[in-house]
């Protein structure tokens, strides 16, 4: 079992690699130059080639690619270009309203999950395991983002089971105008 174990961790590696070097070729054939982007409207030559040396654009793409494999390795994701804030910051404080959310999500696909799984493998070969198949084919298939919108909008807006927006104690003018209007 622990040979198992090391060579599935071992096959992790170049996969990573993979997935890295496919990120960094897209970003760099597709994605454009950021420093345009971030010298706006007052480009010159000084500024483009000063913005570039700090993001690195200056160098070769290896050594481009060598600095982006460092930086995921040591969870080193700069600085935003927006707020001027550590990237990591930003992920550390919005962690937790997302783990909340993945972990409840979590239990409810398991809820649903196991008896279905339970019903076809005990139906195997008939209409109820083709039915529960093709139902769970074509709800796999819906985007995450429209089961979040219709939940919003069934269990928050129309029950009033949580507020639609915002993390925490709900407060503030718009919360209080929505309850208001529902009363």
């Amino acid at each position: 079992m622990s040979a198992f174990i090391i060579r599935r961790l071992l096959q992790m590696i170049p996969t990573l690699f993979g997935v890295m070097l496919l990120v960094f070729v897209l970003f760099t054939l597709v994605g454009g130059d950021p420093s345009l982007v971030l010298a706006g409207k007052h480009l010159s030559a000084d500024v483009l080639a000063h913005i570039r040396a700090q993001l690195g654009l200056d160098k070769s793409l290896p050594e481009q690619f060598w600095l982006f494999v460092k930086q995921v390795a040591t969870f080193d994701f700069g600085t935003s270009w927006s707020t001027q804030q550590p990237v990591s910051d930003v992920i550390g404080s919005r962690i937790g309203p997302s783990l909340t959310l993945t972990s409840a999500m979590l239990v409810v696909d398991m809820l649903i999950a196991i008896p279905l799984a339970a019903l076809v493998a005990y139906f195997r070969g008939g209409l109820t395991d083709h039915i529960v198949t093709i139902s769970c084919t074509i709800a796999m298939s819906i985007s995450a983002l429209i089961y979040i919108i219709a939940g919003q909008f069934f269990l928050g807006f129309k029950l009033g089971l949580f507020p639609v927006r915002g993390w925490g104690i709900p407060s503030g003018p718009i919360y209080s105008c929505m309850c208001r209007c529902r009363c």
